[in-house]
């Protein structure tokens, strides 16, 4: 209990320390690519580009059957970022309205930055990314070796957030933090119909979290 209370009380000196530092995030609706064809028999994938995700009357964000809801959330910032966007939300969160798939789950990868358009030629180039897609919560490609010993749970990224230098604090890795009611590999479920952002800020803090 001793170790736990000095954990956060760490954390909590590092993210004052880092206050004039950081600079504050939002949260994004991730887009779903769309495969076009181009010219030359060729093939175009279209990323897409993310939106800001605004909440419900009820001050949470949804997942839901149609609309934006539909849409996975994701944050993206440095580690002390996320965690200050979590604490100053803490009261609100996410909730998921579809009935047959109620949960909801949470991912981290490192953030790369990806041209809107590529060139996908020829066709099987594109069946081979979509299938790495599917395997791991990485972006595509050579990302999944470069992403090495970053976090893909929550404990981690407390863990990191804590031991943040002050150098580190504006020059570090910019994280990808997904929220999604499917679950990827990499994620963890951390609530169903709903969960608060204080909750995920609890679960960051128990090590014992799995």
């Amino acid at each position: 209990m001793k170790d736990k209370t000095t954990a956060i009380m760490m954390l909590a000196a590092t993210v004052i320390t880092a206050t004039a530092q950081a600079s504050e995030i939002n949260m994004w609706r991730e887009p779903a690519p769309i495969v076009k064809e181009g010219k030359f028999f060729s093939v175009i994938q279209d990323r897409g580009t993310l939106q800001k995700a605004v909440k419900s009357s009820n001050n949470e964000f949804l997942f839901s059957e149609k609309g934006a809801g539909v849409k996975p959330l994701v944050l993206i910032g440095s580690p002390v970022e996320i965690f200050e966007y979590l604490k100053k939300n803490e009261t609100c969160g996410i909730e998921n309205h579809l009935q047959e798939i109620p949960e909801i789950y949470m991912g981290i990868t490192r953030y790369i930055p990806r041209k809107r358009f590529s060139g996908l030629f020829p066709l099987q180039d594109f069946l081979v990314q979509t299938l790495a897609q599917l395997l791991k919560f990485v972006p595509v490609g050579t990302v999944i070796t470069d992403a090495a010993g970053i976090p893909a749970d929550l404990k981690e990224l407390y863990s990191i957030t804590n031991s943040l230098k002050s150098t580190e604090k504006s020059a570090g890795d910019i994280l990808y933090v997904k929220f999604s009611y499917l679950p990827e590999d990499g994620m963890q479920k951390i609530g169903s119909r709903s969960v608060s952002f204080g909750r995920v800020l609890h679960l960051m803090q128990n090590k014992n979290y799995r």
